[in-house]
């Protein structure tokens, strides 16, 4: 997927963010599904806007998404 992205409002810089993490994670060719494509855009606009509360939330959701998911293999 080629994403070109102008601007450089906070929408458009979370993109870019949300597009080279992808990249990174080498999730490009198809390793995206909507809820990791938001939850990551989320994620990307909170960084943006520096918005530390919503980075600690979601941070806090993702550790009991894990200890969840522990508990239920254990």
């Amino acid at each position: 997927m080629r994403v070109e992205i102008e601007g450089d409002s906070e929408a458009a810089v979370a993109l870019a963010l949300l597009h080279m993490i992808a990249e990174a994670e080498g999730r490009l060719e198809g390793g995206m599904d909507r809820e990791w494509i938001l939850s990551t855009y989320r994620r990307c606009l909170a960084a943006v806007r520096e918005d530390s509360l919503i980075l600690d939330l979601e941070e806090e959701d993702e550790e009991e998404k894990e200890e969840e998911e522990e508990r239920e293999r254990g």
